[in-house]
């Protein structure tokens, strides 16, 4: 890793695979089953097999067996469904909107700072 190119961190820690899967999955059961008070609920078990999913994309597809690079793309999975605004992580009392966006923001520019500044841009 250290010899990669900061868009080439990038890509490994961002897998738009596995957010785009969770979209998938996530917009045909708010369809199928947002009429029900319980639906946030049962939307939340979907971010298990998200954060699931990038870990083993990127283990079993992409070869990365660095356990600080599996942690760092699955906290940013968490980030990026959290700015996405669904109903999974909004019906959170916590939850802010802007906090969310800025988040992803940083998380997306500064991630491949993680390993150093790389050499070549």
């Amino acid at each position: 890793m250290p010899n990669d190119s900061y868009r080439e961190r990038l890509i490994k820690y961002i897998p738009v695979v596995t957010i785009a899967l969770f979209i998938t999955i996530y917009g045909i059961t708010y369809y199928l089953y947002d009429t029900g008070s319980w639906y946030p609920v049962v939307a939340r078990w979907i971010l298990i097999p998200g954060v699931l999913g990038t870990v083993l994309y990127l283990w079993k597809v992409e070869n990365i067996s660095d356990a600080v690079q599996l942690g760092i793309s699955a906290i940013g999975f968490l980030i990026r469904a959290c700015a996405l605004g669904v109903v999974t992580v909004t019906s959170l009392p916590f939850y802010n909107a802007i906090v969310a966006g800025l988040l992803l923001i940083a998380y997306v520019f500064l991630a491949p700072l993680i390993d150093g500044v790389p050499e070549v841009w």
